[in-house]
């Protein structure tokens, strides 16, 4: 993005201080995907927090921008307890598995979509799940739940182990077929619940790291 007086849409995925009242923020945009500014005076700006929709205006600039301008473009959602927390973890998951200046533009309803939805009446982990198997398919991890790494539909009554780079294996101690086939159609029941949970979390676990989850900290 280049110097200009025009407003961009955007959200707010993580601040921390800078200097006196300033602040260095991670902003996703749908065309440029998450960057980093600087805002200065920004401590004094109570739109610039997770969860408010924005208007922002961006000067490149090294290697951060800074932030010349930004408005609301809308009320901050109303997320709370639990979907509070739950959304601390979509941003998070944003910060860790995208780079900056890397533009994912169909990830922009995506996310969208997910605050919208943790305010909802779809189950949370229902909607946590799903955003998880769309951002790793965003960033080219994605799970293949209609056949194993040699391309052979999945089937039921067959367990399968998922293998990173590879996808999923038959294996004793792996997921059900029926229950993969069943998340990968998205029908939900207790049992495809916990199966995605543990599979989510087991896909997602490589591109992590060592480093926790902050936010998973919150649910305990």
């Amino acid at each position: 993005m280049t110097a200009t007086n025009e407003l961009a849409p955007a959200w707010l995925l993580h601040r921390r201080p800078f200097r006196n009242t300033s602040l260095i923020i991670d902003l996703f945009l749908p065309g440029q995907g998450r960057v980093g500014a600087v805002a200065r005076g920004g401590r004094r700006n109570p739109a610039l927090a997770p969860f408010v929709p924005l208007w922002v205006n961006l000067k490149a600039g090294g290697e951060l921008f800074t932030l010349r301008d930004s408005e609301p473009r809308g009320a901050a959602l109303s997320l709370a307890g639990r979907a509070l927390f739950c959304g601390f973890y979509v941003n998070e998951l944003m910060m860790r598995l995208l780079h900056r200046d890397d533009a994912h533009p169909d990830l922009w309803p995506v996310y969208e979509g997910t605050l919208t939805a943790l305010g909802g009446e779809v189950p949370l982990d229902v909607t946590l799940r799903r955003f998880e198997r769309m951002l790793l398919e965003e960033v080219g991890y994605g799970l293949t739940l209609e056949w194993d790494a040699e391309g052979r539909p999945l089937e039921a009554g067959v367990r399968y182990r998922w293998v990173p780079e590879q996808g999923f294996v038959p294996g004793v101690d792996g997921y059900p077929g029926e229950l993969l086939t069943a998340l990968g159609e998205d029908r939900w029941n207790d049992e495809v619940r916990r199966l995605a949970k543990a599979l989510l979390r087991e896909a997602l676990a490589p591109h992590l790291g060592d480093r926790p989850l902050r936010s998973r900290e919150l649910f305990r």
